[in-house]
């Protein structure tokens, strides 16, 4: 399969501007002490090219601010019902999704939606899509076949939303859909105790015992650490020589509540989320 093309496009970042102090503590002020941290995270995390270009970032948000955010938290019962798979414990979904639309964070406290508008729309700015697509860049120009400059520029559209999974939970491997570019997951841990929960990389294994075990006909070649405040981010690929194949193995016993923010950026402005396009 050859590879994809697209037009180069340079996409203009504004600087970022500090809010006026009678703005403090609110959306703006949060989204950019946010997203001041959120670029120096990035900037000081190296790509990695196995077994697909990705990235693997500590510390995206600063501490204190992440610690709110464990502590405004959407209640369970705001999430809606979310399985790309039918898997289910005693008749219940065991993932849900909380939009991060103007509808959904409404139902929030006026602190939580302060606090989670302001992060939504620090994931969802031009300069993190910038910073992130620059990290990913060899990636997205194998991906386009375009030089590295041209492939950092690639348009982007953010989907920012809540996710939240339990035990019975498991997704098989995909390369995700080509209308995705990048994928990026946040853990949302309390503490290091679910580290062993973390999105798994594959690579397809020759082994015939491979087809004996979870996942089938798979070798797990990395597991995302599942630990407080950090994230994972990977170009989508999809093609003979490389796919981007992840997933997540079942979660099993009193694994606890897998809570992150996947941050998905695509490549039509109508996926992504048209609050944060203004």
């Amino acid at each position: 399969m050859a590879p994809q093309t697209v037009a180069p496009h340079r996409q203009t970042v504004p600087p970022l501007v500090a809010p006026p102090r009678a703005l403090q503590s609110t959306r703006e002020e949060i989204r950019f002490r946010a997203l001041t941290h959120m670029l120096a995270a990035v900037a000081a995390t190296p790509a990695q090219s196995r077994p697909f270009p990705h990235v693997f970032i500590e510390g995206l948000f600063p501490a204190d601010l992440y610690e709110e955010m464990l502590a405004w938290l959407p209640e369970p019962e705001l999430y809606e019902a979310f399985s790309y798979e039918k898997h289910a414990t005693d008749g219940q979904s065991n993932r849900g999704c909380f939009k991060m639309t103007r509808e959904s964070l409404s139902r929030l406290p006026e602190r939580g939606r302060w606090l989670w508008q302001g992060v939504r729309d620090a994931l969802g700015s031009p300069e993190f899509k910038s910073a992130v697509f620059d990290r990913l860049s060899e990636g997205l120009a194998y991906r386009f076949g375009v030089s590295r400059e041209e492939a950092a520029c690639t348009p982007g559209y953010a989907l920012p939303e809540l996710f939240r999974e339990t035990t019975g939970y498991r997704i098989k491997p995909h390369p995700d859909t080509r209308r995705k570019l990048v994928t990026m997951q946040i853990a949302l841990a309390q503490n290091d105790r679910q580290q062993q929960v973390g999105t798994e990389f594959y690579s397809r294994s020759l082994n015939p015992m491979a087809m004996l075990r979870e996942p089938r006909g798979f070798d797990v070649v990395k597991r995302m650490p599942f630990l407080p405040n950090v994230a994972y981010a990977f170009v989508v690929i999809n093609t003979l020589r490389l796919r981007s194949w992840h997933g997540r193995t079942t979660l099993e016993g009193p694994c606890g509540v897998r809570n992150t923010i996947l941050n998905i950026w695509y490549a039509r402005a109508e996926d992504g989320n048209p609050e944060l396009m203004g």
